[in-house]
């Protein structure tokens, strides 16, 4: 069964996939530009990066983005062979909560923060479905810096069925059971040489 697309021009929905509960969508201009260049400048210079070297097919490989993470004290997410416990909040996120969790219903209580460098960074196909994550909660993605292309398919396997540019201040909500029916990836674009920031919002299960 194919899920239903619908137009990306000027919509705010990308996909609504009624019988698998899953739905898809992105406000290009969700951030004002003097907010988005603020937050990119702040979390750019002061995020506490750390490389990452994700377990992939056995083994432990160093990749080009580099991670951290903020939220409520003692919430740590594992994936991939990896530990992040939360930093507290950055101060310029502060302000960006409320909104971000009355608009989106939803209080997350983590956020995965990575830089990707260049253009030459990338994250190959992927679902977010590990354990510490709170399954029937979404995940709301704000990218920063440059814009960069956003895929998702259907299952493990075939091609992407949406592609999508995400734009500085942009933010890309995944709802429903996304994860648990489609893949996601950010792959490379040779012609890109400036930096993004991406903010994953998320809902993790505190043990």
């Amino acid at each position: 069964m194919q899920p239903t697309l619908l137009p990306t021009e000027r919509a705010l929905v990308l996909l609504d996939d009624g019988p698998r509960g899953c739905r898809v969508s992105v406000t290009q201009d969700y951030l004002p530009p003097p907010v988005a260049d603020a937050l990119f400048a702040s979390l750019h210079a002061e995020a506490p990066f750390e490389t990452e070297a994700p377990v992939l097919f056995g083994q432990a490989r160093v990749v080009r983005r580099r991670t951290c993470s903020f939220g409520e004290p003692g919430v740590r997410y594992r994936y991939s062979g990896l530990v992040r416990e939360a930093h507290p909040w950055h101060p310029a996120l502060v302000p960006l909560l409320g909104p971000l969790q009355e608009s989106t219903g939803t209080r997350f209580n983590y956020a995965l923060c990575q830089v990707y460098p260049d253009g030459a960074a990338g994250i190959g196909w992927h679902a977010d479905d590990e354990r510490d994550l709170d399954p029937e909660a979404p995940i709301a993605s704000l990218s920063l810096g440059a814009a960069r292309d956003f895929q998702l398919r259907l299952g493990r396997s075939g091609g992407a069925v949406v592609d999508v540019r995400l734009a500085h201040g942009s933010l890309l909500l995944m709802g429903g059971r996304t994860q648990q029916h489609y893949q996601h990836r950010l792959p490379p674009r040779a012609r890109c040489t400036t930096a993004r920031v991406n903010l994953t919002f998320r809902c993790l299960k505190v043990y």
